[in-house]
């Protein structure tokens, strides 16, 4: 009994480590796509992102 429980904690924690390491996958390519559109995109302006962020 004992050993299965073990094997079953081992599982569950294999399944969260591989799901964790997913994300962080998905979120290193939404970074690396963001920050090949901003690349194109050239230098943002300061002044006009305090604008749209704190108004006129």
């Amino acid at each position: 009994m004992n050993l299965m429980a073990r094997i079953v904690l081992g599982l569950l924690q294999f399944a969260l480590v591989v799901g964790l390491t997913g994300g962080l996958i998905d979120l290193t390519r939404t970074m690396r796509d963001e920050a090949a559109k901003a690349h194109k995109q050239g230098l943002v302006s300061l002044k006009r992102l305090n604008q749209v962020l704190v108004g006129p």
